[in-house]
């Protein structure tokens, strides 16, 4: 026979119910679906690969620094994203993962940060330093981006096709940049890159590669940290809603 409680019992369990304690039932959500904080997990379209710098830096004098790369990862989600302990793999020519260490990881919603090999060369205000990272100079590679649980986010390049973009002509190093598409854009095909072309950031009135060393700036064309210059080939559709 079932137990069955006495009334003031069961009107004792339900005042409890009503007392609880709001805060234990946030403890219970998740970050990145409730929107608290910064979430550390991801969903593929959130985070983008937006600039590479493969080919190394070229100081004002002349001085090729093929150890001088950076990638650079924008927010395209809703919500601020911390990617620290996320993973970056290349395979192609080149075969390596690595993990981004901490730093300054968060991404706020449309924002930017930047992971470099060193602040040392062209790049003295990067966000986060990985000095394991590198790149096959010239050759094949994929870049492919996954969140700290290992689920992917995007993949960028190829195995098997040149680089996109960018590129060292013993004069000059230019990056990779994707190119703002209107309506998204794979970063496996070659038409969503093009090379750096320089622009004024009309936000701050200034070249958008101000956060390259004053002592590259002729030498290394890039724009770490900063929009991306538009897409004067007129063959795609650039630029953003407004």
């Amino acid at each position: 026979m079932a137990r069955i409680l006495p009334i003031a019992a069961a009107l004792g369990l339900l005042v409890a119910c009503d007392n609880a304690d709001p805060s234990e039932e946030l403890t219970q959500t998740v970050g990145y679906r409730s929107g608290v904080g910064a979430t550390t997990s991801g969903e593929r379209g959130n985070i983008k690969i937006s600039e590479v710098l493969w080919s190394g830096s070229v100081s004002n004098d002349g001085t090729y620094d093929r150890e001088d790369v950076f990638v650079e990862l924008k927010n395209e989600g809703a919500l601020p994203v911390n990617v620290e302990n996320w993973i970056l793999e290349i395979s192609g020519a080149l075969n390596l993962e690595w993990r981004i260490p901490a730093g300054n990881t968060v991404i706020a919603v449309g924002d930017r940060i930047v992971v470099a090999h060193k602040s040392s060369g062209c790049f003295p205000d990067v966000d986060v330093v990985m000095p394991e990272l590198r790149f096959p100079t010239g050759d094949s590679f994929r870049l492919t981006l996954s969140d700290s649980d290992e689920r992917l986010i995007e993949p960028i390049g190829s195995r098997t096709m040149p680089p996109f973009a960018g590129g060292y002509d013993l004069v000059r190093s230019r990056s990779m940049e994707r190119i703002e598409m209107m309506f998204g854009g794979n970063g496996s095909e070659p038409q969503a890159w093009h090379y750096y072309t320089p622009l004024l950031d009309d936000d701050q009135d200034v070249e958008n590669n101000d956060l390259v060393a004053i002592s590259c700036r002729e030498g290394t064309l890039a724009s770490p940290g900063r929009a991306n210059s538009p897409d004067y080939s007129g063959a795609f559709a650039a630029g953003n809603l407004e």
